[in-house]
């Protein structure tokens, strides 16, 4: 019983010394590590992996333009269920699953699908660029609006 890769004072005597006073050691610095962030004193690290960790953590990531859900926002508008033709009936929200009440807000994707206004903001906050329901692609792709903003060049012959 206990544990079988710690070395036993029967077998050897120094191994038993130098394995206890090596764990003894990794304990106090691990007591030492945690005082010190505790009390405010960053601890100096003392191996290239601790270095290369807390190098990892302070880097930021900073979004650059708007998000996925800014630019499904400008595009597309909100409206009330029940006002526009075929709006009214028995449809439900597939993301929740709950039947759409009257004047309730939400938005019809391209694709025609009907969600609530809140489990689309949730869907698009996760960046999912495509309808829940059947994938289709709710914007254009990057290269897409780059071809409709900028003409592409007409080819001559000689």
């Amino acid at each position: 019983m206990g544990i079988s890769s710690m070395p036993a004072p029967k077998d050897s005597l120094l191994g038993f010394v130098l394995y206890n006073a090596a764990a003894s050691v990794a304990i106090l610095s691990g007591l030492v590590r945690a005082a010190l962030l505790f009390l405010g004193v960053s601890a100096p690290s003392s191996s290239p992996w601790e270095v290369e960790e807390e190098r990892q953590q302070s880097v930021t990531v900073m979004a650059v333009g708007p998000t996925l859900a800014d630019r499904f926002r400008s595009r597309f508008r909100p409206s009330r269920f029940g006002r526009r033709r075929g709006g009214s009936g028995g449809a439900d929200c597939r993301v929740c699953l709950v039947r759409f009440e009257p004047e309730s807000v939400v938005n019809r994707l391209p694709c025609g699908h009907l969600f609530h206004r809140a489990c689309l903001e949730i869907w698009l906050d996760y960046d999912h660029a495509t309808c829940p329901l059947c994938r289709h692609r709710l914007l254009p792709a990057a290269d897409d609006e780059l071809r409709q903003t900028v003409p592409e060049p007409r080819l001559v012959r000689f």
